[in-house]
């Protein structure tokens, strides 16, 4: 069973997300409005979308600290900052795909599948 953690400020992205998310099968998604309540409830899902401009704590300090409270979580940073640098820092730290916003359905459909699969 996989479960899915959303986490983005935006309450819109957040349902969007979600709803793409239980197109896919998925039963059991959680959302985060910020990083404090992403660490609070990233400890079971093995599946976490993760946005990098969130108050409490960045999605890049987030990252950092969700792989040290559950290392096996699979981390895709959903983002409207697309600059290499930051690209490449999230994937440095440990994200598994790096999506910027806006982002085509089908391109987000496919993703989740494959990591679904995995």
């Amino acid at each position: 069973m996989v479960d899915v953690l959303v986490a983005d400020d935006s309450k819109f992205m957040r349902m969007l997300i979600t709803r793409l998310v239980l197109m896919c099968g998925v039963k059991n998604v959680v959302e985060a409005s910020n990083g404090k309540e992403v660490l609070e409830k990233c400890k079971k899902p093995n599946l976490i979308f993760l946005d990098i401009n969130m108050p409490e704590l960045d999605g890049l300090q987030t990252l950092k600290k969700i792989k040290k409270i559950n290392p096996s979580a699979k981390v895709i940073i959903i983002s409207a900052i697309g600059q290499e640098d930051t690209v490449k820092e999230a994937l440095q730290e440990g994200a598994e795909e790096y999506i910027t916003k806006p982002f085509s359905q089908e391109n987000f459909l496919k993703t989740v599948k494959r990591f679904l699969s995995q």
